[in-house]
Formats: structure tokens, C-alpha cells, sequence
């Protein structure tokens, strides 16, 4: 992990890594509003389940019915939007992700709450590279956790991964019996037609162990995933997608799937142009 702070030696580090590797981790320069998280999730899960004893890393013990399960990360990721808790977290790292993807930003408006149970394969969605599905390599991804992950419960990448091209990994499509599309678990964001990455491909996968207050933080282009949590807590993490607003993206992208995080000046008054610019049109209609 790389310690971050304002220093431009620093960022420097983190921009030779995430070259080299794909991936980096930090430790998040303002924590607070993922322990802020952390503690809305656990009141929201008691307040749901109705108990008062119940915790994030014991949750499994609690919820082992798949239906029920579902049905209750659902409430919670609902729950999780509404309250805008993602946006919170990078927010408070502007400029962190200003000096990786510039000012101008936009941020996921629904990303992922991920509930990991250990011994529970369905829980995870496998190795995969995101570009499979039509995203595009200017897109980060950023998984924060709310529960500390050790090697035998975290999410694994392949270093290196990141700029080798599709043809390196041989897949296979499958469908998935569990899965529709639009459907609950598909919002939760499990695949209704994986692509499965053959097992000669992935032999290097290394596990990226996290603590509360730390992320991960991964081109859209790094294989990565988890197979099983084999560990004895429940992983919950939410990955989070950010990007520079004018990078190009898959144009079937659905309308709302990016918000606004920031902007440069230039941009805003750019922007504030063009609104005056429309304005004074229509009123010529």
C-alpha cells in the first residue's frame, strides 16, 4: 500500500504503480466518511432484521437464505443510493482522483453494494475484466470496504492485466439460470450472460487484503473478482466507478448511469455558455 499524501512525489508513486500493475492501494486521505457509511449501514441492517446485536462481519450467521439475502441487499443498496454514501466517500478524496483523471469528473450515481458471505460462491460473479461488457479502460473502479478484508476474503486482480489485450484470454459465454436481465440481481450487479475467463488464464490472481479506511483502486481493464469468500467475516465493499467527463465511453451507456462529481472553471463557464447559447436560440423560435 502507498501512503498518500498532497506531495507530488507521492502521486508520482501511485501513477508508476497503477502504470505498471493496474491497481494501487491507499490509504484514503479522508476516512471519515467511510466509517460514517460503515455505521449507517450496520443501523440500517439492525433496523431492517430487527436486531440490535447483529454486525456486518457476523451478518452471515443471521442471513444464510439466498432469498432472503437477496431481498435484504437489495433494501440495503436502495438504501445506500438514497443516502448518496459513494459520493460521500470520494468526495472527500477530490484530490486524489483530480490527479489521476483531471478536474473535470463524473461519478457512478448507483454503484454496487457488495455483500460477500463466506462459503457462498453465488455471492461472487468470478474473474472478469469490465471491458468485456462495454466499458471503457478511462473508467476507474473503486472498491472501498466497511468491513476489514483479509487475503482469504478479498477481491483478487491480475497485475499487468490491465494492458494486454482481449485476445490473451481465452473466454467462454455462458448464461445464467439466476440471473435476468433488469432483474433484482442483475441490479445488484450479478451477470445475466457471464463471460467466463479460462482457469490457464488466471493462475497469477493475487487477493488484495483491505482495511477499513483503505481502497482499492483498478482500471476497468484489470481482470479481477473473487470466487468464494473463504475467509470467517462477510465482505461488504462498495465499488465505485469514476471517470473524466469528457473521456469517450460506450455511447448505448444508459442515460444517468454518470452524475456530475466536479468541474474545472474552465468547463463551468463553458458549460455556462452553451446554457446561454440554447437559451438564446429557443428564443428566436
Amino acid at each position: 500500500m502507498i501512503e498518500l499524501t498532497s506531495s507530488k512525489i507521492n502521486i508520482e508513486k501511485l501513477e508508476r504503480h497503477f502504470y505498471q500493475y493496474g491497481w494501487i492501494v491507499v490509504q484514503l486521505p479522508n476516512p471519515d466518511p467511510v466509517y460514517a457509511a460503515r455505521a449507517s449501514l450496520l443501523a440500517e441492517l439492525r433496523r431492517l432484521t430487527g436486531s440490535d446485536i447483529i454486525t456486518l462481519e457476523d451478518y452471515h450467521e443471521v442471513i444464510g437464505d439466498d432469498k432472503n439475502h437477496t431481498e435484504l441487499q437489495f433494501q440495503l443498496t436502495q438504501f445506500f443510493w438514497s443516502q448518496k454514501l459513494a459520493s460521500q466517500v470520494i468526495t472527500a478524496q477530490l484530490d486524489l482522483f483530480k490527479a489521476f483523471l483531471g478536474q473535470d469528473l463524473n461519478i457512478q450515481s448507483k454503484p454496487h453494494l457488495r455483500i460477500t458471505r463466506p462459503g457462498k460462491p453465488q455471492d461472487n460473479i468470478g474473474y472478469h475484466r469490465d471491458t468485456y461488457y462495454g466499458c471503457s479502460p478511462f473508467e476507474l473502479s473503486v472498491l472501498v470496504p466497511y468491513t476489514d478484508v483479509p487475503p482469504e476474503s478479498a477481491l483478487s486482480v491480475l497485475s499487468g492485466s490491465h494492458i494486454r489485450p482481449e485476445s490473451d484470454f481465452s473466454l467462454t459465454q455462458i448464461e445464467n439460470p439466476e440471473v435476468s436481465k433488469g432483474s433484482v440481481k442483475h441490479q445488484l450487479g450479478f451477470l445475466y450472460a457471464p463471460k467466463l475467463i479460462d482457469p490457464s488464464c488466471t493462475a497469477d490472481m493475487q487477493p488484495v487484503p483491505l482495511a477499513v479506511g483503505e481502497a482499492l483502486i483498478f482500471s476497468l481493464a484489470t481482470v479481477h473478482g473473487s470466487v468464494e469468500n473463504r475467509g470467517l467475516v462477510c465482505r461488504w465493499s462498495s465499488d465505485i466507478r469514476v471517470v473524466n467527463a469528457l473521456a469517450p465511453l460506450n455511447p448505448s451507456l444508459k442515460a444517468g448511469y454518470y452524475e456530475k462529481l466536479s468541474r474545472s472553471v474552465v468547463s463551468e463557464t463553458a458549460e455556462a455558455y452553451n446554457n446561454a447559447q440554447l437559451a438564446s436560440l429557443k428564443g428566436m423560435e
